[in-house]
């Protein structure tokens, strides 16, 4: 399979993945009191949902070479300047983000040639892109021990065609 189908691919299973823990723990998107539900971390659904968004835009940013997100580069300041631009952001506002960022980077890849971009070789399995699909398990990790649920099981093999 080629770069871009592959890093597709598990986004896409990895992103199943993360939904399937929030049905394992009984939270639905489209339930209003899911959304604004703490689900660790010290954060409600929601902000889970507007993190995980920032990080797609970022990285699609990266793939079409458009202008950084107004954050700060350094992940860690990145991740708090999220927190406080959305901090407080309603259910509605919070799912049209989350969808709309994947929206935007699995756009952004699709437009990649089949091997990936020949001048940024490995773009997509690196540090950069790489991490996109991971971020779902971190954050699914963090759901499943705020429910208690224990460590969340290795991820192998796929569950989405």
């Amino acid at each position: 399979m080629a770069e871009r189908d592959e890093f597709l691919h598990l986004l896409r299973d990895r992103r199943a993945r993360f939904h399937g823990v929030l049905a394992e723990v009984g939270l639905d998107l489209d339930r209003d009191e899911d959304v604004a539900t703490d689900v660790g971390g010290g954060w409600p659904l929601a902000l889970h949902l507007v993190h995980l968004a920032a990080w797609e835009r970022r990285f699609a940013r990266t793939v079409t070479r458009e202008p950084k997100l107004p954050y700060p580069s350094q992940w860690q300041k990145f991740n708090d300047a999220v927190v406080d631009h959305w901090r407080g952001v309603g259910r509605d506002a919070a799912r049209r983000e989350y969808e709309d960022a994947h929206r935007e980077l699995v756009e952004a890849v699709a437009e990649l040639p089949p091997d990936g971009d020949p001048e940024r070789p490995r773009l997509l399995v690196g540090w950069n892109l790489g991490m996109a699909p991971r971020h779902y398990r971190e954050h699914a990790t963090i759901v499943i021990e705020h429910f208690g649920l224990g460590p969340l099981p290795i991820w192998r093999g796929r569950i989405v065609d």
